[in-house]
């Protein structure tokens, strides 16, 4: 089975939306030669075997709503918090004030 990365999508965010659960990501990485911190190319393809399918419930929701997490950080969100770290929130990226 293939999954195509859409842009902004981390291998954790293609684990939880073919495997149901993040955990998976080990196997992913494996399986794809690579790191779990690898920056994924969007359009690129993982491949994943059905075993890999730990929460199906999860996976069928996500599917169900078109769902595709997308969790990686882009170059606009570092430029936006150029002095990020701990320690640092800005207003309106990190946390929104009501």
């Amino acid at each position: 089975m293939r999954s195509t990365i859409h842009s902004r999508q981390s291998l954790l965010d293609i684990a939880i939306q073919e495997c149901g659960s993040f955990e998976a990501a080990y196997e992913l990485a494996e399986r794809n030669d690579l790191a779990v911190t690898d920056d994924m190319e969007a359009g690129a393809e993982l491949e994943y075997i059905p075993e890999d399918v730990t929460k199906k419930q999860v996976v069928a929701h996500l599917a169900a709503r078109r769902i595709k997490p997308a969790t990686a950080v882009s170059e606009q969100d570092v430029s936006l918090a150029p002095c990020g770290g701990i320690g640092y929130m800005g207003i309106e990226i990190d946390f929104i004030v009501k």
